[in-house]
């Protein structure tokens, strides 16, 4: 799972710092790039609330490998030369692959790995995502500066259907309970209300992903970054967060730690949010991205834990679409505004970014000390 997940990051990873300036060079305005990312997380929102579901009826392996298939047809698309409202619907479609890949990746963690050790997993997964999302853009980068925007989208689709031979060998069809599949048919009711504190920090936290995905390419380019430094600098990101998820993960490791792990690195997180306002230089905001990562790492792994630890066996795959579909709702609201906010002022999202996540971690810690007391 973890060579999947390389793979088929490196792949993401190739194209995700070149889409704006792709977008950009086929026509398209701010506002409509923002609406490109948007729909990438619109898509992906139904279908994380949909095949995490079927995750737990269908198997994760079925899941798994849809995917991943999709993401390869999606992202290959790209290299045609086709009208520019056509990419709208390839980015979609990259979305529904990853609304079916997340979830079911997730969920298998919980199926294998015991409670002790789901920090250390997750923290490896995450490294194994980083690890291709430092290598990617990277290469993107320099094929994008050598060889056109279009070229780092046909590698990436050949990476994706590498991920999915790797599933197809690496991950053997599991036969599902007819428990599972009986009880995947009943709401979440309770479990929901019990669980909506972990959704809400998860919709400010993700909420990033989709301000970054529209901004930061154009931000990084207002100061002066070409597309080789703008490249370089996914990958300067992730090489700390690659590292420091292997700390992180065996901090969550201890439940009592999960909690404030969750709020303080929140709040961290969002101090260097604020920081990329200040800066006025591209290889500063680089450096600052580094802490930025240490502060993410504390919270990836510990709120993936407590979220396992609170869920049931028979619905793992349910909670987890559910719980990515509302992060994933975040990153919706956060690249709509995102494209309007920065035809005022580049940096204006980050401003509306850091705030969101300070809010939803405040609630978050009130909601989980109103729910557990001081025992965290």
């Amino acid at each position: 799972m973890c060579a999947a997940i390389f793979i088929i990051q490196t792949g993401y990873g190739l194209i995700l710092p070149l889409l704006p300036l792709y977008a950009e060079h086929r026509g398209f305005s701010l506002p409509w790039i923002g609406a490109m990312a948007a729909l990438y997380a619109a898509s992906s929102f139904v279908s994380q609330w949909v095949f995490g579901r079927q995750s737990d009826v269908l198997g994760r392996r079925t899941l798994l490998l849809f995917g991943s298939l999709a993401t390869a047809v999606a992202t290959g698309l790209f290299v045609l030369k086709v009208p520019a409202v056509a990419y709208l619907a390839f980015r979609a479609l990259q979305g529904i692959g990853a609304g079916a890949f997340i979830p079911a990746a997730n969920a298998l963690i919980g199926d294998l790995v015991p409670d002790e050790r789901r920090g250390s997993a997750f923290g490896l997964l995450s490294s194994a995502s980083m690890g291709g999302f430092a290598l990617g853009p990277f290469i993107g980068g320099f094929m994008g500066n050598f060889f056109g925007l279009r070229a780092p989208f046909g590698l990436g689709a050949i990476l994706a259907l590498l991920a999915t031979g790797a599933v197809f060998q690496g991950m053997p069809p599991m036969r599902q309970r007819r428990r599972a599949r009986t009880e995947t048919n009943r709401s979440t009711g309770p479990l929901g209300r019990k669980l909506w504190t972990l959704y809400l920090i998860n919709f400010g936290w993700t909420g990033l992903v989709g301000m970054y995905d529209t901004v930061w390419s154009l931000y990084m380019k207002s100061l002066g970054a070409s597309n080789l430094v703008i490249g370089l600098s996914f990958t300067l990101f992730a090489i700390p967060l690659l590292l420091s998820n292997f700390l992180g993960g065996a901090l969550a490791n201890r439940p009592g730690w999960r909690r404030k792990l969750i709020i303080w690195g929140s709040f961290l997180n969002a101090i260097t949010v604020i920081l990329y306002i200040v800066s006025q230089n591209a290889w500063l905001s680089i450096g600052i991205s580094v802490l930025e990562a240490v502060a993410m790492s504390f919270i990836g792994p510990a709120l993936q834990a407590l979220l396992l630890s609170q869920t049931p066996e028979a619905r793992r795959g349910t909670v987890q679409g559910q719980f990515q579909a509302v992060g994933t709702l975040g990153a919706l609201v956060m690249a709509t505004s995102s494209g309007i906010l920065m035809t005022y002022n580049i940096k204006t999202p980050f401003w509306a970014g850091a705030t969101l996540l300070v809010a939803t971690a405040a609630v978050f810690a009130w909601g989980q000390r109103a729910h557990f007391g001081n025992s965290a």
